[in-house]
């Protein structure tokens, strides 16, 4: 049996595909592999790269979407491990090696992740809770001074959890995500019901419901570059793109009403914050510009979540893709 499938989607990333590519085997060590990069229609040479470096390569004719590309690339193999992989990650030696380890130490995880860094090493913030009443109030509710200390650790906050001891989470982004695949029950790991974003909240969800942990191994770490397609893709509009099919997630599992109740907190969150903006560039309170634009950034999201609470979660933006329902 084979040790490990990875998957990798590629979207006009041919550069950061490569050096991708090239560190794996010293990533992978001593474990049987197989690699399967699905091309979803990149006009930057992506599919003949993975080619050239003698991997599996899927051509897909138009952009399918990252889920149901990932799918493609995990699919229709015996292999005990299920490895998705951005391409804009690039894997130390060992690194991927030790997180199958790890995950096969764990025999109670379906879902194993490392702790991602930024290109200078940084710590990237990258495992949450589930989305929530509770969590939206801790975010939009609290001065921002109170996200440090007890209230950021326990919600685990942007920028304000710790990442540098091994244990569990509720749900980490799928820059690299280490499936069991015995955990999956025979179905595919990422639900295609969403072009893009959510499917790795989705997919720690449903191993949650089915008693598997989801573990961060603190020990691995992997740079990440972070949003490499997603910045080209959508711009500034990246978090829309994010938060328009978690409403539709969260209605789906959580209910319409509760999803309006968390659209609710998080219109109020947005306009108190507004509030406080506006006043501070009203009074001239320096430094004025940035207060200016972050004013600006709050009006946009109070239209944003006020949209959903009026129209409802599944009510998509005008202008964004539309959502496939499977």
């Amino acid at each position: 049996m084979t040790d490990v499938r990875i998957g990798i989607v590629s979207w006009n990333t041919a550069e950061l595909l490569g050096r991708c590519l090239d560190a794996l085997p010293a990533a992978t060590g001593a474990l049987t592999t197989e690699v399967v990069v699905v091309d979803n229609d990149s006009s930057d040479g992506s599919a003949e790269v993975a080619a050239a470096a003698g991997v599996g390569v899927v051509r897909n004719a138009t952009n399918v979407g990252y889920a149901k590309a990932m799918n493609q690339a995990l699919a229709d193999t015996d292999a005990e491990f299920l490895l998705a992989l951005n391409p804009d990650t690039e894997p130390p030696p060992g690194s991927l090696e030790r997180l199958v380890d790890g995950l096969r130490d764990r025999p109670d995880a379906g879902l194993a992740v490392p702790r991602l860094v930024n290109v200078d090493g940084s710590t990237q913030h990258s495992v949450y809770r589930f989305p929530s009443l509770a969590v939206a109030a801790a975010v939009t509710l609290l001065p921002v001074r109170m996200h440090a200390g007890p209230v950021g650790r326990r919600f685990w906050l942007e920028g304000h959890a710790p990442h540098d001891r091994t244990t569990e989470v509720e749900w980490a982004i799928g820059a690299v995500h280490c499936i069991r695949r015995a955990a999956l029950d025979g179905e595919a790991p990422y639900r295609e019901r969403w072009f893009m974003y959510v499917e790795d909240l989705d997919l720690c969800w449903r191993l949650s419901g089915r008693g598997w942990k989801v573990v961060l191994d603190a020990d691995v770490e992997v740079p990440h570059v972070g949003n490499a397609a997603g910045a080209q893709a959508w711009g500034a509009e990246r978090t829309a793109r994010w938060l328009d099919p978690t409403y539709d997630w969260y209605a789906l599992e959580r209910g319409e009403t509760a999803a309006r109740r968390w659209a609710a907190v998080n219109v109020l969150g947005v306009a108190l914050k507004l509030i406080v903006a506006s006043g501070a560039v009203a009074l001239r309170v320096p430094p004025v510009g940035p207060r200016r634009a972050w004013a600006g950034e709050l009006r946009q999201w109070l239209r944003f979540h006020g949209h959903k609470l009026v129209h409802g979660p599944h009510a998509p933006l005008v202008g964004l893709a539309p959502r496939r329902r499977r």
